[in-house]
């Protein structure tokens, strides 16, 4: 009775949200909607019947006592081993009385309400959500960094929640603070712990120590299963969901998204806090100067692995195979992955730079990587993957037809010597090029090279310079006299 009366006064009267309410009462949400559709009191559950486990009730409250946590499977198992060995009962049954049973003689925790000091601590974490990218449902990972003090957050999507996402996030968040807190909270994610030892003490990921190293930034973690302990960053995700996320979002990209979601964060100064009934604003206005600055030179969010380049000059990430030129191939490479990409360095140069797959066994190959070797291998062109599947325009694959049509024999060779020049053009210009060729009614490869290099020639200047002139054909213009007509014009004007 008191519950349901809670329940009304808070959401009915005073305008609370049921999620709220609902937290705060350990309640289920939909619990609390029921509550609200009801107009009487609820009524009084009748006095259950005798169950078959209550004769086992001493020894089942026995377990829960000397072990909280022990499940419902493992207190049936101990019946039947100890106490009677022709228990039948089912699952669910078990584990309803056992949950009951948990809930009288284990108290539930209290907690502690924390207060905080400018600058003093920030939250972050990821969390899924669901949006609609380019008409086509995605499961995005929302990153969310904030400032415990003021209740400043930022957001941003990610397509994953690996270290380059992690650490994009952090660097745009604190960013846009201006500075660092004092100490962050973060969970045990395998992102940035390798292993929970005892205590708060955790066997930190290496690359996440550098990153963190490099921006001057302390964090604690979390206790295992404790998420009350980053509560804030907690609350703001669900901050999010209901009110940016619901209904689901429609954008053309993921920049897009970003861009919706800064727009979002900016405007949360102006919510009031729930706490301290004063504005997210003001409260961040008092608490940015107390951040401590910037590091001069920020960490790079990447992460670097090593790779061997196979005798088809591609190398592996995360089940996806991404190409190089090929006079790199079977040599030690160092993949540099950031958030959305991901750079190839071989003797520490860049070699191939390529958007970053999601792990599906994709195949990312340039056909300009691949130019100098068909030049030698000019038969091979014809079947090369790398020439396939769409990766060359419909133009330069309908010149390839032509080309077999008008000479079989030496079709491949004329074409891989068109496809030479992608290795200082890019394919789209290129495709131009030929698409302007055919239509002036040529094909021939040389043609192709002479119409590119008189596109790329600087146009011809038009002036003269007259110092370049022989003294006869210079023409200098007349100087006049105007002393007389000045003299005559002074006389005119005295008389």
């Amino acid at each position: 009775m008191d519950t349901w009366e809670t329940i009304r006064i808070r959401c009915r009267r005073d305008g609370e949200k049921i999620k709220v309410v609902a937290r705060e009462l350990g309640l289920a949400p939909n619990t609390v909607r029921k509550y609200l559709r009801q107009n009487g009191p609820p009524k009084r559950a009748a006095r259950p019947r005798a169950r078959l486990l209550d004769r086992y009730a001493t020894h089942i409250d026995e377990l829960i006592r000397s072990t909280p946590k022990v499940t419902a499977v493992r207190v049936g198992s101990y019946l039947r081993q100890n106490v009677d060995s022709e228990l039948n009962v089912d699952e669910r049954t078990l584990r309803e009385y056992v949950a009951a049973r948990r809930a009288v003689l284990v108290p539930r925790e209290a907690f502690v309400r924390a207060v905080y000091a400018p600058g003093d601590q920030s939250q972050f974490d990821f969390s899924p959500m669901s949006v609609l990218l380019a008409g086509v449902l995605v499961v995005v990972q929302l990153f969310v960094v904030r400032l415990s003090y003021s209740g400043r957050f930022m957001a941003r999507a990610s397509m994953r929640c690996d270290q380059p996402s992690l650490f994009a996030g952090l660097l745009a968040g604190f960013m846009a603070f201006g500075g660092l807190t004092r100490t962050s909270i973060f969970d045990n994610a395998s992102t940035a712990v390798k292993r929970i030892l005892r205590g708060r003490t955790r066997a930190e990921n290496e690359a996440f120590t550098a990153f963190r190293g490099g921006l001057a930034l302390h964090v604690e973690f979390a206790a295992p299963a404790k998420g009350n302990e980053k509560g804030g960053v907690e609350g703001v995700h669900g901050y999010i969901e209901d009110n940016f996320f619901r209904p689901m979002p429609s954008y053309a990209d993921l920049d897009e998204l970003n861009a919706a979601l800064v727009v979002f964060c900016d405007a949360s100064l102006a919510r009031e806090h729930t706490t301290h009934h004063e504005t997210i604003g003001d409260r961040f206005a008092r608490e940015q100067p107390m951040l401590q600055a910037l590091p001069t030179v920020l960490p790079r969010a990447c992460v670097t692995k090593y790779a061997r380049v196979n005798k088809f000059s591609e190398v592996c990430f995360e089940r996806d195979w991404y190409s190089v030129p090929t006079r790199w191939a079977h040599r030690n490479a160092v993949i540099e992955v950031y958030e959305q990409r991901l750079r190839i360095v071989v003797d520490t140069e860049v070699v191939a730079e390529h958007q970053r797959g999601n792990g599906k066994g994709d195949r990312f190959l340039d056909p300009r990587h691949y130019v100098e070797l068909l030049a030698h291998k000019h038969r091979a062109a014809e079947n090369a993957l790398v020439l396939s599947d769409g990766r060359i325009p419909d133009v330069l694959r309908d010149l390839f037809d032509r080309y077999r049509q008008n000479d079989p024999r030496t079709a491949t060779k004329r074409w891989t010597q068109v496809l030479t020049l992608l290795s200082d053009m890019p394919v789209a210009e290129l495709a131009q090029v030929v698409t302007h060729a055919l239509a002036r009614g040529t094909d021939d490869p040389d043609a192709i090279a002479l119409m590119i290099e008189q596109k790329r020639a600087p146009a011809p200047s038009l002036a003269i310079r007259t110092s370049a002139l022989p003294t006869a054909a210079r023409h200098e213009a007349p100087v006049v006299n105007l002393a007389a007509y000045a003299t005559a014009l002074l006389i005119e004007s005295a008389a």
